[in-house]
């Protein structure tokens, strides 16, 4: 082989090594930049999916060059589970919204933490999902535990001696049950049903012989299952407590007079979980511009925006409000 040949493959395979180093991670011409969403969109709270749907795909559509990619959990744990494998194991999808439900939410964790992949939820979320997940696990609401001494501080302000705490067996409502009960200064009485399926009736009627002054209940399957309504028809007139999936419109008919929590601070007027799945929407939207899949780039500018606590919990007040009529109010 001539000197000349030798130094002529040697400027190529130079030129080869720089062109290899210079684009690598660089995604291919024209394809979209993507981000996983992992809701419920059948099943009993197929309403509460629909709205964080609609405020994903409402960001979305000023943002054409990024692919949203839904899932359906059922807000069920292993169906979240499969969804969060598919997005990330056959989609190679690293940034994820969602789940939006509680026990889905303690499902994925584990995989969260050993894929790297980085989430996003726009719900009430445990403030120890951050440090399980490794730092990945997003809370663009507020936390569970939050919430529930918000509502209890509320609660002892207006003098309540008496609480009947109506909860569910799952990880959402006993985060709930135990921040409410660290806060509460009067007396509880417990509740708990097994899931949205349970007979309430027993339970009601309890709840009546009891005569409580106020009830709270942080898990909306209460509401969907008509549960405001049922205590009105056997004459329990106690002020009634829940969380902000209360102003849900699918909800709304159901929770007349209901206190709720709700989260303070949002830009828009269509009701927290849609205002809060489009602020999640970009916010995963900035990230994979800057960062593209680079969980540790997009990690780095989540950390250190500001946004956030050092539980990964976004920073936000809580305010009060009241379903009154066909309106609702903020309370004071």
């Amino acid at each position: 082989m001539s000197k000349t040949l030798k130094i002529i493959i040697t400027v190529i395979v130079v030129a080869l090594i720089i062109w290899i180093i210079a684009t690598k991670g660089e995604k291919p011409a024209n394809q979209p930049l993507r981000v996983g969403v992992i809701s419920v969109l059948s099943g009993p709270f197929a309403d509460y999916g629909e709205e964080v749907r609609k405020g994903v795909l409402s960001e979305a559509s000023s943002t054409p060059d990024v692919e949203f990619v839904f899932e359906d959990d059922k807000c069920e744990p292993k169906d979240a589970v499969s969804a969060f494998n598919k997005l990330v194991q056959f989609e190679k999808i690293q940034v994820i919204i969602g789940p939006v439900c509680g026990s889905p939410q303690e499902a994925v964790i584990p995989l969260i933490k050993e894929t790297g992949a980085i989430v996003l939820v726009p719900s009430a979320a445990s403030s120890d999902l951050y440090s399980q997940s490794g730092g990945n696990f997003f809370n663009v609401q507020y936390s569970l535990e939050d919430e529930s001494t918000f509502v209890a501080m509320k609660m002892n302000e207006r003098g309540y001696k008496k609480v009947a705490l109506v909860s569910y067996r799952n990880a959402f409502s006993e985060t709930h049950v135990k921040a409410f009960k660290q806060k509460f200064t009067g007396e509880i009485i417990d509740h708990i049903f097994v899931d949205a399926n349970s007979d309430v009736a027993s339970e009601l009627a309890k709840i009546k012989a009891e005569k409580p002054d106020a009830i709270y209940s942080p898990d909306a399957a209460f509401f969907f299952g008509n549960g405001v309504i049922k205590l009105r028809q056997l004459g329990v007139m106690a002020p009634i407590f829940g969380t902000y999936v209360t102003e849900l419109p699918a909800v709304r008919t159901l929770v007349p007079d209901v206190f709720y929590s709700y989260p303070g601070n949002l830009e828009g007027t269509q009701g927290a979980v849609y205002e809060l799945s489009k602020q999640a929407a970009r916010i995963a939207v900035g990230a994979v511009k800057e960062c593209s899949n680079d969980t540790k780039c997009i990690k780095k500018k989540l950390d250190l925006s500001g946004t956030f606590d050092v539980s990964g919990v976004y920073k936000r007040p809580l305010i009060l409000k009241q379903v009154k009529g066909n309106e609702v109010v903020e309370v004071k």
